[in-house]
């Protein structure tokens, strides 16, 4: 029976009877075969990189009496479960990323470990051991890595591990921040200073043990004094995500106090945005122009970040400071 007699004669003509011939099908199969023999292939080289790695870096390297990989890293060790990516290898569909890793200090493995989810860049057509390579690589060079914008959950888990005491993270993070903020550290006084905009300098301080959150000063152009806003920026702001952490901190007063003339309270904190224009004409004028003057403005209708209202108090704390902001804007 001709193919065209069940599926109509515009379903298959001659060319498609030859497709579905013998040797035509088995060309194909054969072609297909060797392709999963060549990426089995490429996958055993790359499980032969991973035990190349490990075997080279065997003092830093080593597994447990569990079979969990143990990487003693520069700023802090790592545990990372074997079988839980041995399963993932070889069911790819049931998971497309890697379970979070172990994270001890330095110094000791603890019964209580932190952890963190650390993503690698995948690279297409990359098997799965070479992505597990630079997966454990990059833990064992974590005082290079932990400062890649992609791994913003190990820094941060390395922050919550250490704080900003000299630690092992110290040397690298000075670094860093000096080369991207000209930041310092006093560790005699507890601080990180750093530049902000239009000549203003910023000072964090994270030496109180009673507070959760830092201390944020500022010190103007030409001024040799500092101006505390927060004593405890956690609990004295709205929570805004700009200012969740010692990161976000950094980033977004960099910006500072040029970029709150166009931001909005969406955009960042309303406590602070008010705080710096109750003491930066430039923007107090803008703020009582464009916000303050407004006929549908209602402090007690400001919403945070995360969608909901600032609270009875915060309110209160705005309107006081919008008084403050309206002086220094009439002045």
């Amino acid at each position: 029976m001709h193919l065209g007699d069940l599926f109509g004669d515009g379903g298959f003509d001659k060319e498609d009877e030859n497709v579905s011939s013998g040797d035509v099908q088995s060309d194909r199969r054969e072609a297909l075969l060797n392709n999963m023999l060549s990426k089995a292939r490429s996958i055993e080289r790359a499980a032969g990189l991973v035990m190349s790695i490990m075997e080279k870096n065997q003092q830093r390297m080593q597994l447990d009496d569990e079979d969990r990989l143990v990487i003693f890293g520069t700023l802090a060790n790592y545990r990372v479960r074997m079988e839980d990516f041995l399963q993932k290898f070889a069911n790819p569909f049931t998971y497309n990323s890697f379970d979070t890793v172990e994270v001890h200090p330095k110094q000791r493995m603890v019964d209580d470990p932190r952890k963190a989810c650390v993503q690698v860049r995948e690279q297409k057509n990359m098997p799965a051991y070479d992505l597990f390579a630079g997966y454990i690589l990059g833990l064992l060079n974590d005082e290079v890595t932990w400062l890649e914008e992609s791994l913003g959950p190990l820094r941060n888990t390395l922050m919550d591990l250490y704080g900003l005491v000299p630690s092992p993270l110290t040397a690298s993070l000075s670094a860093h921040l000096a080369d991207k903020f000209d930041g310092e550290f006093d560790f005699a006084q507890d601080t990180f200073t750093f530049e902000g905009t239009n000549g203003w300098k910023w000072r964090i301080g994270f030496g109180n043990p009673l507070t959760r959150g830092y201390s944020l000063a500022y010190q103007k152009p030409r001024q040799t004094w500092w101006t505390t806003m927060f004593t405890d920026h956690l609990e004295e702001s709205t929570g805004h995500y700009t200012l969740c952490g010692f990161f976000e901190v950094v980033e977004h007063l960099s910006e500072c106090p040029a970029m709150l003339k166009t931001a909005g309270d969406w955009e960042c904190d309303p406590i602070l945005l008010r705080t710096v224009a109750k003491d930066y004409p430039p923007l107090a004028k803008v703020l009582t122009r464009n916000v303050l003057e407004s006929s549908d403005y209602n402090p007690h209708e400001i919403y945070t970040f995360y969608d909901e209202q600032v609270s009875e108090s915060q309110a209160e704390t705005i309107m006081r400071l919008d008084e403050q902001v309206r002086h220094r804007a009439w002045a």
